[in-house]
């Protein structure tokens, strides 16, 4: 059966599931689960369509998907407490940011090794690699006392980091503009101040240029494929006192909408509980958005702005990534399954998500070790980094 074009599909991370929700954009239903390592926390796929990379935090590795039979066929083994995971445009490499080993592993992925390291700055927390797919710029949450966060820019010829650029406290989301003149960069400003901000960076002086009020305790970001609108996942709609405990089920949250031309919120649109990341479709037609304390998936129409369809996947859902759009051509095999051969890319996305194949072992590379822990509470991404650095004072503040 001839298929002339393949709807993408969105890859949800479940932390506390140790799985993957598949969900077909063309029906918003959930059409497989995949299982992963330990508590996955980050999600890419591959320019063409082919490969899901999936960051486990406690297992510090990545799971390779075979996007057609959704199947892990492979792990890598890279730094401490992996989170963020991006690819170049190429497909050639994935980056993937070791937030506890403050360093970012450079996979080949042609032979699914790790070939460089590159050092960075404090906590690195997700990552974004320009259009064009020379640089890698890598946000830094900071540590105490002060938190000051800043984002590390490599150059992807030689993995130097060739420029820092500080922001604001305690950072965790990155995108680039589709035009690859913008750096968007989500200030959560925590304790005690819990104002969030999204920095604008020019990309040709590496300067923060605007800086974009939002809502309390923001974490994700996606920009459109035209560039016009940037979306921000935010815990607290309003704005945060600090002076009670936050409850991950009591809390609606909301999305951000920025007009890039004028770098202003034009709308808010509410969602789940305690949303974490955004990714949007590669025509622009939807955000997808997950809810961490609700164990669901937000579909906003971006026409309206509203929210057309909830879908439950699995517990406590911390990131997403969206394929491209493919023509393909399809076998039906004796058992029903469809196996997809993709033909050509037509479009992909530019938020903070994007990643290849792999086929690493065990002993491709070495795993550093990381304490064994339990399922992590929400924002514990950090706590436990936090922890891990004897930090305990500021996560006794925190609650």
């Amino acid at each position: 059966m001839g298929i002339a074009g393949a709807s993408p599909f969105a890859y949800i991370a479940n932390l506390e599931s140790n799985n993957v929700s598949v969900i077909d954009t063309a029906t918003d239903t959930v059409t497989a689960t995949v299982n992963v390592g330990n508590e996955p926390s980050g999600t890419a796929v591959s320019p063409d369509g082919t490969r899901v990379y999936v960051t486990n935090c406690m297992s510090n590795s990545v799971s390779v998907i075979d996007a057609a039979k959704n199947k892990v066929i492979d792990t890598i083994y890279v730094g401490s407490y992996p989170l963020g995971v991006a690819f170049t445009p190429d497909g050639t490499k994935a980056y993937v940011a070791n937030t506890a080993s403050n360093t970012i592993s450079v996979i080949d992925t042609a032979t699914n090794n790790v070939t460089a390291t590159v050092k960075v700055g404090n906590l690195p927390y997700k990552i974004a690699v320009s259009p064009d797919g020379k640089k890698v710029y890598a946000v830094n949450s900071g540590i105490p006392p002060d938190y000051q966060g800043n984002v590390s820019v490599i150059d992807t010829s030689t993995n130097n980091v060739t420029a820092t650029v500080n922001v604001e406290k305690d950072p965790h989301g990155i995108a680039v503009s589709p035009d690859g003149t913008k750096v968007y960069v989500v200030n959560s400003n925590s304790y005690p101040y819990y104002k969030g901000t999204v920095s604008v960076i020019d990309t040709a002086t590496n300067n923060v240029t605007d800086t974009v009020n939002v809502g309390s305790l923001p974490h994700g970001i996606a920009v459109s494929p035209n560039g016009t609108r940037a979306y921000v996942a935010i815990d607290i709609p309003g704005r945060y006192s600090g002076k009670s405990n936050i409850d991950a089920t009591s809390h609606t949250g909301a999305v951000d909408v920025i007009d890039t031309t004028k770098n202003e919120v034009i709308d808010r649109v509410s969602v789940g509980n305690y949303p974490y990341e955004v990714a949007v479709t590669p025509d622009g037609n939807k955000v997808y958005v997950m809810n961490y304390g609700s164990n669901t998936t937000s579909v906003i129409d971006t026409a309206t702005n509203n929210v057309n369809i909830t879908v439950p996947v699995g517990r406590s859902p911390t990131a997403v990534a969206i394929g491209p759009v493919i023509k393909s051509s399809s076998t039906i095999g004796l058992n029903g399954t469809s196996f997809l051969t993709p033909i050509k890319q037509t479009e992909n996305q530019t938020n903070d998500t994007g990643m290849t194949a792999n086929g690493g072992t065990a002993g491709k590379q070495k795993r550093e070790s990381v304490p064994t822990q339990a399922s992590i509470p929400f924002l514990s991404s950090i706590w436990v980094l936090v922890a891990l650095l004897g930090a305990v004072a500021f996560v006794r503040k925190m609650k």
